[in-house]
Formats: C-alpha cells, sequence, structure tokens
C-alpha cells in the first residue's frame, strides 16, 4: 500500500483525470454504504468544481493505492486567511478493507501536510445516520448540548485512538415538502420594520457588500463551543466565486435576506443549494444579526425561502440542514416547521505541540 498525491486534473474525461475520476467513484461507494442512499453522490464535474476554485482555502488530496487500486483518500482543506490556525482533514476508506491501517496512514500523512502547514488546530468529522444509533447510557459527548456519539462506532474509536476530541455534535434534519397548508399558515406572520428580498444564484449588487459582512459573521456568531473556528473575510468578490463554484456544481444558492428599512442592511439571511435534479435541496448559512434576534427574523426568511423553493423548483421535495447540537433557537424553529432527525455528525478536533 502506497499513500501518494492525487494530481487535480483541469478538467474531466482527460488522460490526466483518470485518477481522480477513480477516487469519485470510490469515495461514491463510500458514501452510499453508510447512507443508503444517492443523497450525497457527486459527479466528477461537480468534485472538481470544488477543487478548481482555490482562492479561499486550499485543497490538498493523498489517495492510498493498493494493487494499483484507489482505497483511501486523505483531503487537507486550509482556511487562507492570514491567520488562520486550522485545517479540516477528511479521512475515507474502502469499507471492506478498514482495520488494516489504511486509515490510520492517511490520517499521519494529513496531520504531516497540516504541520508543514504550519496549523496548529485540526478538525476531522464523523458522521452517524439516525438508523445506524441505537438508544443506550454509554456515550461519548461534547462539553456542550445534550447529543452524544455511541462509543462503539469504529469512527468513534478511531478518532478517540488518534488523539481527537469531540468538540461539537451537529443535529442533522430532515424536512419532506411541501409544507402541509395549516403548518405554513401557523408559520406565516407580518413583519414590522423589515422587508423581505430573495435571489436566486448571485446576490443583487445593491446588497451584495452588505451580504458579504453577514456570512463574515456565520464563523463568530454561531455556537461553537468546545471548537477552535478561524474568523472568515468575505467581501463582494469572495460571494461571487462562492456563486460561480455553486453554479459550476450544479447547486446553486437560493437565498433570502430580511432587510432592515430603517437602515437598508441585512438583518438575517438564509441559504439552500437547489440542484437542477434529484429531490433534495440542502440548508447552508441561516443567521440573524444580534441586534435584531428576538423578531422572529429565522422563522420569516426560512419561509419565504420554502416557499420560494417550491415555486421555483417544483422539483424538490427534502431539505436537510445542520445546526449546532447547543443551538436551541435555531433547532427549535426546524421543530416548528417539521424537521425529523436525520443524522449526527462529530466535530473532532486536535491541538499540534
Amino acid at each position: 500500500m502506497r499513500v501518494m498525491r492525487l494530481p487535480i486534473p483541469e478538467a474531466v474525461g482527460t488522460p490526466g483525470s483518470a485518477a481522480f475520476e477513480e477516487l469519485v467513484g470510490v469515495l461514491n461507494g463510500i458514501v452510499v454504504d453508510l447512507w443508503g442512499d444517492d443523497d450525497f453522490v457527486e459527479t466528477a464535474e461537480q468534485a472538481l468544481a470544488a477543487h478548481q476554485e482555490q482562492d479561499y482555502t486550499e485543497r490538498t488530496v493523498f489517495v492510498a493505492v493498493e494493487e494499483g487500486a484507489i482505497v483511501g483518500r486523505v483531503e487537507a482543506i486550509f482556511p487562507l486567511e492570514p491567520d488562520s490556525e486550522t485545517v479540516s482533514l477528511l479521512v475515507d476508506v474502502v469499507p471492506a478493507l478498514r482495520g488494516r491501517g489504511i486509515g490510520s496512514a492517511l490520517l499521519a500523512k494529513g496531520e504531516e501536510l497540516a504541520a508543514d502547514g504550519g496549523r496548529r488546530v485540526i478538525s476531522t468529522y464523523t458522521e452517524h445516520p439516525m438508523r445506524t444509533l441505537e438508544p443506550t447510557d454509554r456515550l461519548v459527548r461534547a462539553q456542550a448540548g445534550t447529543a452524544g456519539l455511541p462509543p462503539e462506532s469504529r469512527d468513534v474509536r478511531f478518532a478517540l485512538r488518534h488523539g481527537y476530541t469531540l468538540g461539537q455534535i451537529e443535529r442533522s434534519s430532515e424536512l419532506q415538502l411541501p409544507l402541509p397548508r395549516e403548518r405554513e399558515h401557523g408559520l406565516t406572520m407580518t413583519l414590522d420594520g423589515y422587508r423581505l428580498v430573495s435571489w436566486w444564484g448571485a446576490a443583487p449588487d445593491d446588497l451584495l457588500e452588505q451580504f458579504a459582512a453577514m456570512k463574515s459573521r456565520m464563523s463568530t456568531d454561531i455556537p461553537q463551543t468546545g471548537i477552535a473556528v478561524d474568523p472568515e473575510d468575505w467581501d463582494g468578490e469572495r460571494v461571487r466565486s462562492q456563486e460561480r463554484t455553486l453554479v459550476a456544481h450544479g447547486e446553486p444558492l437560493l437565498v433570502t435576506a430580511a432587510v432592515h428599512e430603517a437602515t437598508g442592511g441585512i438583518a438575517a439571511y438564509t441559504e439552500l443549494a437547489v440542484p437542477a435534479d434529484g429531490t433534495k435541496a440542502e440548508q447552508y448559512d441561516t443567521l440573524v444579526a444580534r441586534a435584531h434576534r428576538g423578531h422572529r427574523l429565522g422563522t420569516a426568511v426560512k419561509l419565504r425561502n420554502i416557499q420560494e423553493l417550491g415555486r421555483r423548483a417544483p422539483h424538490i421535495r427534502r431539505i436537510l440542514t445542520w445546526n449546532a447540537d447547543e443551538n436551541d433557537p435555531m433547532l427549535a424553529i426546524n421543530r416548528a416547521f417539521g424537521f425529523r432527525p436525520h443524522a449526527l455528525t462529530g466535530h473532532w478536533q486536535k491541538t499540534l505541540d
């Protein structure tokens, strides 16, 4: 077994893209094995779009190769803000070959990349579909929140064995669409002093910089007990860069923002990544600025965005969202909409000496 760097091609379907396309196929097999469906399967073109945009994050991939076939990978994702201290590692191994040291070798390569890149904090993730979780009192818990992860999970044991600490648990929730009329009616409200603005694919020019300023707050204003998170600097060009990447990925953002009429500033916003085919949309950011909390703006923007989704993309029948386990206000909003538990995600961190 060898661990070697994977070159990122300029395009798929070329002589130099064979290994990249092979890896995408391997990863698709891994996610289907985990989730039991194709919710997180992606094409080689979609995967490549994320790797080709490296103005704000740098992605480096090493693969494990055995008998000429790719059997695992580690992907190191480096935020490129000047003062960034973190790096995220994604480690995956073909299920039939786990327990043979391949994951440990890949993780060691990722930690080496982190050290060489001058990063102090390493993050990694474990995913646990609800169907795999059984009631038990023996749980590995984070510093905040009420959920826990099963200590018998192979992934949990792997993280603990390699010196990682469970910093936070995210709850993934699923909403079936369309909303029942009585539920939609119960969530509808009249906003005093705010107006709602929606867009798909690209933010309007007159709101671009304000929208960027709000996105900068996502890294500091959301609950992050127990984990180190680098602040993110967003400006209009970074917003446009993300928009181009998501359009290339085939999942442009549908956004609804609440604009404070007295100041013209954005007070809240929510995002959905909407594919052209399939039935699932994914919730990205939802944020209400601290100065505007208590006006039910979170509910208002999410409801309007779901209504816009029904008009613009009626093929979407499900929404998946992720929230920190300790984010009680947003979890309460989700329950009011009818979201149901889908999975738990463990956010693990390790600090290098």
